[in-house]
């Protein structure tokens, strides 16, 4: 494995974490593990997920890598340190910790995964994973790394589908454990969406900014 791979993994590493933490996807996929129809509903979430992060990665990766051929170089410094920031502040914006005694509510739209069988739990997935602003962030973040790096298409296949993988783990491993052992499963995933009903924006938030920092970290070492 060449060292511009391995460097260009290493970049992209935060980036993938910080996407596979995003709350609403697993808050998505716990209500699709506990409907009616989960056994073939959950496998379907993953599928949906997994190729809108795929659909978006190409795209970003292959946009980033026609701007800098045209510009026969890699990303400046300064745009690194631009998007750096810019998630920061964007973490900062989402950092609202509900008021004591206030019920967090989740949108409306999010009671569908409820009931929805495998072909709607596949677009809706999909949709969740397209549309995501703050995700969409970071797939930009990841866009700019790797189409900015010295790598073959091949390489970079490669690390679309590390990033992927990744990003992915959080939804796949409920289905899985749901369709192990269900009844056993059941109180932890309900749980765990309580929790990160409560608390997505925190979550969300604290992501953006350390990984804001880590990418604006690396860009002012380029300096």
């Amino acid at each position: 494995m060449n060292s511009a791979l391995l460097e260009a993994l290493g970049q992209v590493l935060p980036l993938a974490v910080g996407i596979s933490l995003s709350p609403l996807p697993v808050i998505a996929v716990v209500l699709t593990a506990m409907s009616p129809r989960a056994r073939a509903s959950g496998p379907a979430f993953v599928a949906g997920r997994m190729l809108g992060l795929a659909l978006v990665a190409g795209v970003v990766i292959a946009a980033s890598d026609l701007v800098y051929s045209l510009t026969s170089a890699g990303p400046p410094a300064i745009v690194k340190l631009v998007l750096g920031v810019a998630l920061m502040v964007l973490g900062v914006s989402k950092w609202r910790p509900k008021p004591k005694g206030v019920e967090p509510a989740l949108p409306g739209w999010m009671s569908a995964f409820s009931s929805a069988s495998p072909g709607r739990a596949f677009s809706l997935s999909l949709v969740l994973s397209v549309a995501n602003p703050k995700e969409l962030a970071l797939l930009v973040a990841v866009g700019v790394t790797v189409g900015g790096a010295p790598l073959s298409v091949g390489d970079e296949v490669l690390v679309g589908i590390g990033v992927v993988v990744i990003a992915s783990l959080p939804v796949a491993l409920p289905v899985v454990a749901f369709l192990v052992a269900p009844t056993r499963v059941r109180p932890a995933l309900e749980g765990l969406r309580t929790w990160l009903t409560a608390n997505s924006s925190v979550v969300m938030g604290l992501l953006l900014v350390v990984i804001g920092a880590v990418v604006t970290g690396g860009a002012i070492g380029e300096l």
